[in-house]
């Protein structure tokens, strides 16, 4: 399969990984591609 970034983890997310989506989302609301500018390599 081709990939347009192979570098992105795929997969379940992190305990650590879904701690800081629940924290960003409180603070950013809704707006998914601000969160995850904020995840490295999601």
């Amino acid at each position: 399969t081709n990939y347009l970034r192979p570098d992105i983890k795929r997969g379940n997310f992190s305990v650590e990984e879904e701690e800081s989506i629940i924290k960003l989302h409180q603070i950013l609301g809704n707006r998914w591609s601000a969160i995850a500018t904020r995840l490295p390599g999601r």
